[in-house]
């Protein structure tokens, strides 16, 4: 049996002791639900995987970035996925899906408005938005997806020590897939967003806000050290981003939506 199933089997989730809140926030609100689901910028798949082998939703996936569908596909040969064009309409009919979920995905698009937007076209009416950001708060000029621009050389110098230099080529100097990293080309911020800014924009989509949370307070002290660690070390540094994720909710940005008609 897989940590997922085990999880799964104990507690009714697989993302039950996962670092990341986002995923247990968002499979409490999709598991048990029907229809066709899109995961919109799944990127390696850790919750639409999940979602997929152990969900009641009919589910697909859209990322722009090549190699996470490619490692994806070949893990679950059976999940319809589609490569997106960043910036591009989304290659769906109206209303073709009862459920999205855009998972720390909005902060890296080129038009936040835009791609809501699209997520509002390819819902029905009544449909359910699934959304994380990461929120404004006192440690967000931690963010390490900021360094790439803030401290390009030093970034360079850390990402090619930790995961070596081709992978850092491949990953921001070919910018073939109009991706720098995850980020979008073109845009030169992480944002995170403030609770008032974000349901605006949401608002102005057509989505009507019914769940606002969040989750963590510290977990940019602890996600730095782990991002550059391995093995024990990295494993008690994430036991001790999913308990901040448990005690704090101001770090991290959750919101369900409806789509309005």
């Amino acid at each position: 049996m897989s940590r997922a199933d085990e999880a799964t089997r104990r507690s009714g989730t697989p993302f039950a002791t996962h670092p990341l809140r986002r995923y247990a926030f968002a499979w409490s609100a999709l598991a048990g639900r029907t229809g066709r689901h899109l995961d919109l910028g799944c990127g390696p798949g850790d919750f639409l995987g999940a979602l997929h082998e152990h969900g009641t939703v009919t589910c697909a996936g859209a990322d722009p970035h090549p190699g996470y569908l490619a490692g994806l596909a070949a893990r679950h040969p059976g999940l319809p996925l589609h490569r997106l064009r960043v910036g591009a309409p989304l290659p769906f009919a109206d209303g073709s899906f009862d459920s999205v979920s855009l998972l720390d995905v909005l902060e890296h698009v080129p038009d936040e408005a835009a791609s809501l937007a699209e997520a509002h076209r390819v819902l029905v009416p009544g449909g359910l938005l699934v959304l994380t950001v990461p929120r404004r708060h006192v440690f967000s000029f931690l963010d390490p997806d900021n360094a790439k621009f803030d401290f390009p050389r030093l970034h360079r110098r850390i990402y090619s020590w930790r995961f070596g230099a081709e992978v850092w080529r491949r990953r921001f100097a070919d910018l073939s897939d109009d991706l720098r990293g995850d980020m979008s080309v073109g845009r030169d911020r992480h944002t995170n967003y403030r609770t008032a800014d974000l349901l605006r924009l949401l608002r102005a989509a057509g989505f009507a806000p019914t769940t606002v949370t969040g989750a963590n307070l510290f977990w940019r002290c602890l996600q730095i050290p782990a991002l550059l660690t391995g093995g024990p070390v990295r494993r008690l540094l994430e036991r001790g981003i999913h308990l901040d994720g448990r005690l704090f909710r101001s770090a991290n940005l959750f919101v369900l939506a409806r789509r309005c008609p």
